[in-house]
């Protein structure tokens, strides 16, 4: 995930206030951030310790309101549906604001239909292999994989999910067999992968460190990031093995409604990475395996093309649908 450094400029906005001075009086009440994840996972901590520390830095409450459904589409088209004043933000993902628009035939909100503010965190994805196959390397599995062709089975959390997605990739560009098995969550994916009923699954660094303590037998096999994690110094990026397209992320940032004013995107964004900085939330997240970002707008913007890009032409060619 590489960062470039740029500039979003937002649409201008007639209002009665200038800039200058809707900047000066955001926020003057309560905000809103709607949450399109469970409660209690790494999405909703990540966007209650970020908004805890932007309300003391405000003096105003931000409300979380976890509006849960469609992988993040029931959530984000609420938000796609409110004003555009910078009082009712979206904790973004790349599952509603990517993979929606490239697995589903309809999305009740476009593409453009929010201004990326910043990126707040990232969590690479771990691809894992069970005792059962016999590799260590990623070249021993692709050289067993061509060997056994429709043998070597791998867990995901769903169809059309980065667990999915970010193996089939590997397979396509590696010109292997890998059969696909997709469980409800991903919890049941990776407890069946510990259970030995399938030799392969990707998964995000922070279960994979949970699996290989209760699993004997798991070895890490490559990172699919653009740099290696701090929990696995020893293994090697996709990357550094020859596949640098294979980065899978799990990612979180806040977003706004289109047409929020420019001067609010600004203070926002500004306000945002000082809070990511502060010591007790820079240290929660990394207990969690999450690499802070504090992206600026224009960054955000850049991955959120890239990533369609990326998984659009195998998403299309495979006739991958969500379910």
């Amino acid at each position: 995930m590489k960062w470039v450094r740029g500039i979003l400029f937002g649409a201008a906005v007639c209002l009665p206030l200038t800039g200058a001075a809707l900047s000066q009086d955001y926020p003057n009440k309560n905000v809103r951030l709607i949450v399109p994840f469970p409660a209690a996972g790494a999405t909703d901590i990540t966007a209650r310790l970020v908004a805890n520390q932007l309300s003391k830095q405000w003096g105003q409450t931000i409300v979380i309101e976890n509006r849960t459904g469609a992988s993040g589409v029931i959530g984000s088209e609420a938000v796609a549906r409110s004003p555009a004043d910078g009082y009712t933000l979206l904790l973004g993902t790349l599952a509603a604001n990517v993979m929606a628009h490239l697995l589903r035939e309809q999305v009740p909100y476009g593409r453009d239909a929010f201004i990326p503010i910043t990126i707040l965190g990232s969590t690479p994805n771990l691809l894992l292999a069970s005792s059962a196959i016999p590799i260590k390397t990623l070249k021993d599995l692709v050289d067993y994989a061509k060997s056994n062709p429709g043998k070597v089975r791998y867990a995901s959390a769903g169809i059309g999910l980065s667990g999915h997605l970010g193996v089939a990739l590997f397979a396509q560009e590696a010109k292997i067999d890998l059969i696909h098995v997709p469980y409800r969550g991903s919890a049941p994916s990776v407890e069946a992968f510990a259970r030995g009923e399938v030799e392969l699954t990707l998964a995000l660094v922070p279960e994979s460190v949970n699996t290989m303590k209760s699993t004997p037998g798991i070895k890490p096999i490559a990172m699919a990031a653009d740099k290696r994690s701090a929990k696995f110094p020893d293994t090697p990026t996709f990357a550094e093995l020859g596949y640098p397209n294979v980065q899978v992320y799990a990612l979180s940032g806040l977003m706004a409604p289109k047409g929020t004013p420019q001067t609010i995107i600004d203070k926002i964004h500004r306000d945002t990475v000082i809070a990511l900085k502060e010591p007790a939330v820079a240290e929660r997240m990394s207990s969690l395996g999450i690499d802070i970002v504090g992206s600026t707008p224009a960054q955000f913007d850049k991955l959120l093309k890239d990533e369609f890009t990326r998984w659009e032409p195998l998403i299309k060619t495979n006739n991958i649908k969500a379910e």
